[in-house]
């Protein structure tokens, strides 16, 4: 496999499910706490991927750096939260539907930092370097050996930009240049030694300069330039003050600025003067002539976020008929021998806040602004804690980048959660500027759990926009309640849906779940938000009963043609996810105002009702509807229907599905296939587990894994957060979560450069506390019950619960709780053992901390794992393996027969048998065998690379080919596992052994791939791209075998291993490393004659006896004719050879 292909990850997959495989080679790398772009990957990665990755965000302002292409130009675009507008892109027909809508005017302007030498840009001359500091949130590049146009004068530019947390109108930029060289010629430059150092091409013009040392005038250019197709301008002579009003929301921004370049000496520093210039261009002017909706204009804002105009339209100036309009600072520096600066730096700041009035406050140093960011920051990295170690990482630390650079990101948008979160949080325009409600769900709970604050500014942002959620409740004829729209900027709904009638509406129930949620973790909430709080779940609530009806025949409350968030089946009746989440929503709100009327008393939730025009009776009948949603199973399957008719549907029996399908289908060929985008009926008993039994878990995640399309990344956190909860340790799910963690960082499904996916980022750390440390969502309780999943080494976590934060530990041997924060913690761990950590109360001293064995084994059973060596599950695959080579081999053969006009034997049964089976390695795979076959017949081939193509001859390059060769066998064969390893494998999974499959050869997954029922019962895997990554040695050592038990969590010694031809090579103290070596029986064409055959090792004396006290062989030999089928019969067989070697020392 080349290096830039992507592996499949090993674990259930099924036909219908996106591909989200991380690539081999990462993009980013983490280097302490920097993030920075791998040397390799900007060779072939988009430099609108690392842009993406590497914006500065506060949640109010977003600022886009444009990488340095071939100049030293620093360009950055400016988005602002809250001043953009959705339009209708097609008004011309009056329609109440719901239109295609496009977003305008996020991009508030756009700011250039250049340095141009007599007139033209420097050119660079290596890759620029960019990293992101995770502890300052500062992005630096810098720009090693930047040359004049005529190749005498070089020097360096480091570019720095932050986005202030501590003022959220407050971003800055600097660029440094320094280490000017100015030589008479070419040759008087020292060039760099970097790797992605370019030459210069103009070597000729040097050769004809003379010697004379040139002199140059520099241009140090900040530039400001806005969009009139978006912005009008009202009021603008430089760049120090200018006001704009969106052309289509009537918002307006006002920005301020301070630009000052200072250039050092060696004898003193001293500022240069800035000329203003204002310029024009002309261009498209389609945009302005567009006929937007004047709905989307005209309405004055009384929204936190929207504190404009409201759709005044105000006199601007400028050409009516300019593309945009540029206010720019020019520094002019004349630089020659005489006067040769040490560095000139040139730095930018600027305020951009909604409103007429500019503000008054004056600027801090760029350093004073990152310092304060390393303050803030340095505070939340002190109590926040994520990390998972993965064993497989070829890269260090590639898995824990992902998840700190998650949390980093979540932690910066925090600070305007009050002005709400859109979906690509201000990373890009277009569809990332939308509110996307769904997300808010795992929003609410990642800041529940982290930042309660935060959380509850989060929720507040909702509760502005309940004003426009009454008027979204009318518009459907409710007489009462708010329905909150699921894809919206204002309010509205801005998401084009297929069936426009059915109005998104599980979102009331979500946002009641994370109220609820809340109330739970808070520790101390004020009275006014209490009140608000009980007020928009009320509301919320009360339009459950007017959108259902009574079945009398039945006694129940329904809710049909509403759909859930699964856009694949939003057209049936009897939504699971729907009756649920309503049955609990109402419930909800019924206890909380129950709750806050004994703390708050009676008259304040008299006022209250009074406020939304709500009674006593209205709640009663909120709890005689909740009782009367009845959630049902289909008893004959077992499992929770998606609606009533789920089980009815086709299945999808096409060809594999291109994705994502709504893109590359027409929506009645999605709805009338058994599929799933967003597994709602998992999502539902994750959300609200008490309702279910842990068996219940299992089935429905059986039954919808396989139907799931994945073409929506939050299906990746449930999957695997409920193959956590049902399967522990002996879960599947680690691929799906790190494909999610890293699908910004990674660029899983390409999306990077078009807007960072913060629901993501919130629902894969819900996966991880609430799959892996084993968090019961929906409780007034913190319980926790965690697992270990192979494959991993550490795994930590923290939660913040009641005012306190606590941090969890899990490695392979123990459960570590700790209080790092706040005096006291409760919570429940496992099945019902109560936890109390505290610092000290009373009598008591403090309790801090707490270990909780993680396996409580006796130790009673013979063993407590399996590793199966690839080839000992197929009778077939030494015939298969003989041939793929035989046929590789004869290939090079027949070229060096026509090349060199001589014989060459082809490979036989019993060479094969000798030399490649019974091939021993000194280190790791070097295809010795192989070798030893061409050095007979007097060809020497090197070993080569696993990038080799199939056509070089090389070792690799001939592995390559076999390996092709081989899946072309096994698609005609179709190669079957033995059934009674089969059954044995089954039984082992069945009774918790936990297996892992391992071999040498690089077609493991293609063996898989014709036996998928295999995959779900091994929990990890070692094949032989891993084999060589690792440097794993080749047999005889019996490395692969420790790897693959340390994969799976178990000690050797409790480890039996199933391989084969083990008489030859192995070493008894090797062997005795784990419980006991099975050697089962190959088929062959040939049976192995008795000379080829050789005793087994074997211990003796004292050896023996401290390694093996109980007398027991090292090794068994296995026919397939007799393998045992349950453990049972392993069982019997391990104590029937032990005991007849202890009958044997008797005797």
């Amino acid at each position: 496999m080349r290096e830039d292909q992507r592996h499949l990850p090993f674990g259930r997959r099924n036909p219908l499910a996106r591909e989200y495989e991380v690539a081999k080679r990462p993009i980013f790398l983490l280097d302490g706490w920097d993030i920075v772009q791998g040397t390799d990957a900007a060779a072939y990665v988009s430099s609108s991927v690392t842009d993406g990755v590497m914006y500065g965000t506060n949640g109010s302002l977003g600022v886009r750096h444009r990488s340095e292409g071939d100049t030293i130009g620093f360009e950055t675009s400016v988005f602002v939260n809250g001043v953009y507008h959705s339009v209708p892109i097609d008004n011309h027909i009056k329609s109440e539907a719901l239109p295609d809508e496009m977003q305008l005017g996020a991009t508030v302007c756009d700011i250039h930092l250049d340095c141009l030498i007599d007139g033209d840009c420097g050119t660079l001359r290596a890759m620029p370097s960019r990293r992101l500091d995770l502890r300052s949130a500062t992005y630096y590049g810098e720009c090693i050996g930047v040359m004049s146009g005529d190749g005498r004068l070089m020097f360096d530019g480091a570019y720095r930009r932050v986005v202030s947390m501590k003022e959220l109108d407050l971003w800055g930029a600097e660029v440094v240049y320094s280490n000017f060289l100015l030589g008479s010629s070419f040759g008087d430059l020292q060039f760099s030694e970097s790797p992605t150092y370019l030459p210069p091409t103009n070597i000729v013009n040097f050769l004809g300069s003379d010697d004379t040392f040139p002199s140059y005038t520099l241009e140090f250019l900040v530039t400001l330039t806005v969009d009139l197709r978006e912005w009008n301008v009202l009021r603008g002579d430089n760049a120090d003050d200018v006001l704009l009003q969106s052309r289509t929301s009537g918002i307006v921004v006002s920005t301020s600025t301070q630009s000052t370049c200072v250039v050092e000496y060696k004898g003193g520093a001293s500022k240069l003067a800035a000329e203003d210039q204002v310029l024009s261009e002309t261009g498209d002017d389609s945009l302005m002539d567009m006929n937007f909706s004047t709905a989307a204009v005209s309405h004055p804002s009384d929204s936190e976020s929207d504190p404009g105009y409201g759709g005044i339209t105000v006199a601007s100036f400028g050409n009516p008929r300019s593309k945009s309009m540029s206010f720019r600072k020019r520094f002019v520096l004349s630089l020659s021998t005489d006067s040769m600066p040490l560095k000139v730096t040139l730095t930018f700041l600027s305020r951009h806040h909604t409103g007429v009035i500019p503000t008054t406050s004056s600027f801090p140093s760029l350093s004073e602004i990152i310092d304060d960011q390393r303050l803030i920051l340095d505070k939340f990295w002190d109590r926040f804690y994520i990390d998972l170690n993965q064993q497989e990482e070829l890269t260090q630390h590639r898995l824990r980048l992902s998840l700190l650079f998650n949390a980093f990101r979540l932690f910066c948008v925090s600070h305007n959660l009050h002005n709400g979160l859109s979906r690509g949080g201000c990373s890009s325009t277009r569809k990332s500027l939308l509110y996307d409600f769904h997300q808010y769900l795992y929003h609410g709970i990642f800041y529940t759990l982290t930042s309660p604050p935060q959380a509850l500014a989060l929720i507040r942002s909702l509760y502005s926009l309940l004003p426009q959620a009454r008027v979204n409740a009318h518009r459907i004829s409710l007489k009462h309640g708010a329905v909150f729209p699921r894809s919206t900027i204002k309010g509205t709904e801005c998401q084009h849906y297929n069936i426009v009638s059915q109005a998104r509406l599980y979102v009331n129930a979500e946002i009641g779940y994370v109220i609820n949620f809340f109330f739970a973790a808070a520790e101390n909430i004020d009275q006014t938000d209490r009140l608000w709080l009980l007020e928009l779940m009320l509301e919320t609530a009360r339009v459950w009963p007017q959108l259902g009806e009574w079945v009398e025949s039945e006694a129940s409350f329904r809710l049909d043609n509403i759909a859930g968030p699964d856009e694949y089946n939003s057209t049936a009746s009897g939504n699971f996810y729907i009756h649920l989440s309503a049955k609990m929503h109402l419930r909800y709100a019924l206890d909380l105002y129950e709750q806050q009327r004994s703390l708050l008393g009676e008259a304040a939730m008299v006022r209250l009702l009074k406020q939304i025009d709500m009674d006593e009776s209205e709640l009663e009948n909120f709890r005689s509807t909740s009782d009367g949603i009845v959630v049902r199973r289909k008893d004959c399957l077992g499992v929770y229907m998606v609606h009533d008719y789920f089980n009815t549907l086709e299945e999808w029996k096409a060809e594999r599905p291109k994705h994502p399908l709504s893109m590359n289908y027409h929506p009645l060929a999605i709805f009338r296939h058994m599929l799933v985008d967003v597994p709602e009926v998992l999502l539902g008993m994750i959300l609200y587990q008490d309702m279910f039994e842990k068996k219940d878990l299992a089935k429905n995640l059986a039954h919808y894994e396989a139907l799931c399309t994945y073409d929506s990344p939050e299906a990746l956190a449930i999957i695997s957060a409920m193959d956590f909860k049902s399967n522990g340790s002996f879960s599947h799910g680690m691929p799906l979560l790190r494909s999610l963690l890293s699908l910004d960082v990674d660029n899983v499904i390409y999306t990077a450069d078009e807007g960072l996916n913060f629901g993501a980022m919130s629902s894969s750390w819900v996966a991880i506390v609430s799959g892996i440390g084993g968090l019961k969502l929906g409780q007034r309780t913190l319980s926790l019950d965690p697992c270990f999943p192979a494959g991993l080494t550490v795994v930590k976590f923290t939660i913040s619960w009641r005012g306190a934060t606590l941090r969890t530990t899990v490695d392979n041997d123990y459960i570590i709780y700790e209080l790092i924060e706040g005096d006291s913690i409760r919570f429940v761990h496992g099945n019902g053992h109560r936890i109390h950590l505290h610092t000290g109360f009373h009598r008591y001293s403090a309790k801090r901390q707490v270990s909780v064995p993680r396996l409580m084994s006796n130790n009673e059973g013979e063993f407590d794992g399996a590793i199966f060596l690839c080839e000992a599950l197929f009778d077939d695959i030494m015939e298969i393996n003989y041939a793929a080579w035989y046929k590789t081999l004869e290939s090079l053969f027949e070229n060096y027969r026509a090349l060199h006009l001589r014989e060459i034997k082809p490979l036989t049964p019993s060479e094969y048998f000798e030399k490649v089976v019974y091939q021993a390695e000194k280190r790791e795979i070097a295809f010795s065998g192989i070798h030893n076959v061409l050095l007979s017949r007097g060809i020497d081939l090197a070993l080569g690379t696993p990038d080799d193509a199939e056509i070089v001859e090389t070792r690799y390059g001939l592995a390559n080919a076999k390996v092709a060769e081989m899946a072309e066998i096994m698609s005609r064969v179709n190669p079957r596992v033995n059934p009674l390893m089969y059954a044995l494998l089954k039984d082992l999974a069945h009774n918790g052994i936990a297996l892992a499959v391992v071999t040498y050869t690089r077609s493991l997954k293609a063996l898989l791939h014709y036996n998928p029922e295999l995959m779900t019962l091994f929990l990890a895997s070692i094949d032989g791209e891993e084999a060589h990554d690792r440097h794993i040695k080749g047999r005889p050592h019996i490395d692969i075998f420790l790897r693959g038990a340390e994969k799976i969590h178990v000690d050797p010694a409790r480890c039996l291993v199933f391989s084969t031809y083990l008489d030859r090579g192995f070493t008894a103290t090797s062997l005795a490393k784990f419980r006991m070596f099975f050697d089962v029986e190959v088929k062959f064409v040939i049976d192995p004659a008795s000379e080829h055959f050789n005793s087994h090792p074997k211990l003796s004396g004292e050896l023996a006896t401290a390694v093996r006290p109980d007398g027991g062989p090292l090794t068994l030999p296995l026919s397939r004719e007799h393998l045992p089928t349950t453990v049972d019969a392993l069982e019997d067989m391990i104590y029937k050879r032990c005991n007849a070697v202890d009958d044997q020392d008797t005797d």
